[in-house]
């Protein structure tokens, strides 16, 4: 099973590329391999219809999706920016459902977030929960992490329970 994970961020130092890169760790603890990867790598210009038509997909599009496609299941982490998900994400959703609306066709995905605020960017979760269907994907699994800057330290959770809710969502995902 090819796991593909990512956090909706272009920050370097972005903290849901921290949560995603601990569930990937915990995977491995778990005898299960998950490939973490930055979107940045893969960072386009901002979609708009006469640039598509005008010239085409851009290189890291068709990169990315490649990536999705050869991937059996996902695990997106996504960044808030006053309660959406972050416009470099949804970029990129956008240049990806327009090279192929069904992006997502046979995905389960288990959406993560996380946030220095009490809800720990629920806002743009539920949102990309509500999105992902209408490109074939499925939300098996969701996990939002408030207080991130309390409850984080050196990428590593200050409480245990947080270890044990992640792993429970990181099986179902697997069972899915």
């Amino acid at each position: 099973m090819k796991i593909l994970a990512f956090a909706g961020s272009n920050s370097r130092n972005s903290i849901n590329h921290a949560l995603v890169s601990h569930v990937a760790e915990l995977g491995k603890d778990m005898g299960i391999d998950i490939e973490v990867i930055r979107l940045t790598d893969f960072d386009t210009p901002m979609y708009g219809i006469d640039l598509q038509n005008e010239h085409g997909f851009p290189e890291p599009t068709l990169k990315l999706a490649q990536k999705i496609d050869e991937a059996d299941k996902l695990i997106i982490s996504l960044a808030e920016h006053n309660g959406s998900p972050t416009a470099f994400f949804k970029n990129q959703i956008d240049w990806l459902s327009r090279h192929n609306v069904n992006f997502l066709e046979g995905k389960q995905v288990l959406l993560l977030s996380t946030a220095p605020g009490p809800v720990g960017g629920a806002n743009a979760l539920a949102i990309i929960k509500t999105m992902l269907p209408f490109f074939s994907g499925e939300v098996v699994g969701e996990y939002s992490l408030g207080r991130y800057d309390d409850r984080f330290v050196d990428g590593k959770p200050t409480d245990d329970t947080v270890d044990a809710e992640l792993k429970a969502k990181l099986q179902a995902l697997i069972a899915s």
